[in-house]
């Protein structure tokens, strides 16, 4: 069975990074450009194996996307991928649900980690 994961990022460049890192490792990626976009995906039925999550977004951002995804779909894991590393940032993250945070760019080596830690690498 083929593992999806969503990929929300504003960024086209940080998106296609993460993309040919899953592809490689044979997942199925559905892209989401906001976190209303992601959230739209979801309640239109797309049950993602995990979320890859960008916090920095116009509209609504990361932090309130994570907190609406953790009300939807509590089991779901939800990686932060985030350039602001700052630990009241990643605490923050933590709190609203993220299952971890990784710094942007997100190596090869700490999303198959991450993929590890969640069961599907």
């Amino acid at each position: 069975m083929e593992r999806t994961v969503l990929l929300v990022d504003d960024s086209v460049v940080a998106r296609m990074g993460l993309k040919k890192i899953l592809r490689e490792s044979s997942f199925a990626v559905v892209e989401a450009a906001s976190g209303e976009d992601a959230l739209a995906k979801v309640d239109q039925g797309l049950e993602p194996d995990l979320v890859f999550l960008d916090l920095t977004m116009p509209g609504m951002g990361g932090l309130n996307a994570l907190r609406e995804l953790r009300r939807r779909r509590p089991e779901l894991p939800v990686v932060v991928v985030t350039a602001d590393i700052q630990k009241a940032t990643i605490q923050e993250a933590m709190d609203a649900g993220a299952s971890e945070v990784l710094p942007k760019p997100a190596e090869r080596g700490s999303v198959m980690a991450a993929l590890a830690r969640a069961g599907l690498a």
